[in-house]
């Protein structure tokens, strides 16, 4: 727990505040993450947090993240790794706002905050990175930037999953400039619908190639389109195709290793359950909450390979209650009534 006390200090300087202080905080946060509630339910600390917060910006509170982030890669010692990038969602219910996104109207809402988020889907499940996907924002850049990122990690990167919503030529170009191995699952346009109809055997492989604009002009980046067919069946039991972009060897084994990309919805359960509440409409306030639930995860998953086995809820109790061992208990000024 000293990488979350440490992110905290190194975020916002708040262990000028005391040592005890900053326990309470810590304490406090991880019983709203595991209770699913606000930090101003459970502690009277929310107002400094959040004026702490709302001073710094967001590279030096991802800079933050990235250096526990580090730190904790040390520990699980990995070398060789898959990745995924997916989109997580949390509701909004309050006025539309420049950062938050359009979405299906779900759960009494069509307004949401939403991350891209990077994570290692094997040899383990553990979130890396997540950026704010406000409107305005093109999902290909804060791709980029997250497998830039990645790169930048001790990791040797074997794949990188992504589901239809990121087939994007302009990605695509990046990965096969970069060398990046990745499989991308891909939507049936008219083109991929024209290789699905090709496909007499078991499976296809085509040359694709796009064409988009940037800076004035044209390129054409190429791809391998892996048509599997009747890959897997619908819950009616009839047979379904799975296509795939990718510069992986094209065999009908992408199945089976795509697959592993739905490691990451798991994880976003996972965090989700630690999900910090907040009311407050400021972007880096949100992106700080979500962050955070990395963090916890990242940290449980990290003691559950090195020490004890817990649940995420015992694991986040049992953090509670160490940190609240050395706090000084006082009595409410005034006793309500009851």
């Amino acid at each position: 727990m000293s990488m979350l006390k440490s992110l905290l200090d190194k975020s916002f300087s708040l262990s000028r505040l005391g040592r005890l202080w900053l326990d309470g905080l810590c304490a406090a946060l991880c019983e709203a993450a595991r209770t699913v509630s606000y930090v101003e339910t459970v502690s009277n600390k929310a107002d400094t947090l959040h004026k702490a917060v709302g001073l710094v910006d967001e590279r030096w509170l991802k800079r933050s993240y990235e250096l526990e982030l580090r730190k904790a890669l040390k520990r699980f010692g990995l070398k060789r790794v898959k990745l995924a990038i997916d989109t997580n969602k949390d509701a909004y219910y309050g006025e539309e706002r420049f950062y938050t996104r359009g979405s299906k109207f779900e759960r009494g809402t069509d307004q949401v905050w939403e991350y891209v988020q990077l994570s290692i889907v094997w040899p383990i499940r553990i979130p890396l990175m997540a950026l704010p996907y406000p409107q305005g924002k093109r999902l290909a850049d804060l791709c980029i930037e997250l497998l830039g990122f990645a790169q930048s990690l001790p990791l040797r990167i074997d794949a990188v999953f992504f589901d239809r919503g990121f087939y994007n030529a302009q990605l695509i170009d990046f990965l096969e400039a970069r060398r990046i191995k990745y499989c991308i699952f891909v939507p049936k346009d008219k083109a991929i619908k024209r290789y699905v109809e090709q496909t007499t055997r078991k499976i296809g492989v085509y040359k694709h190639t796009f064409a988009y604009a940037k800076a004035k002009s044209v390129w054409k980046p190429r791809t391998t389109i892996v048509v599997c067919k009747e890959a897997g069946t619908n819950k009616k039991g009839e047979p379904y195709d799975m296509i795939f972009a990718t510069n992986l060897k094209p065999s009908f084994s992408l199945v089976r290793e795509y697959k592993q990309r739905w490691n990451i919805e798991t994880g976003f359960r996972v965090q989700n359950e630690g999900k910090i509440k907040t009311k407050s409409n400021h972007p880096l306030i949100r992106l700080f909450y979500f962050l955070l639930r990395c963090l916890l995860t990242l940290l449980w998953t990290l003691n559950n390979t090195t020490k004890t086995e817990l649940s995420y809820k015992q694991y986040l109790k049992a953090i509670e209650q160490d940190l609240k061992k050395n706090q000084v208990y006082k009595p409410p000024s005034i006793i309500p009534t009851y």
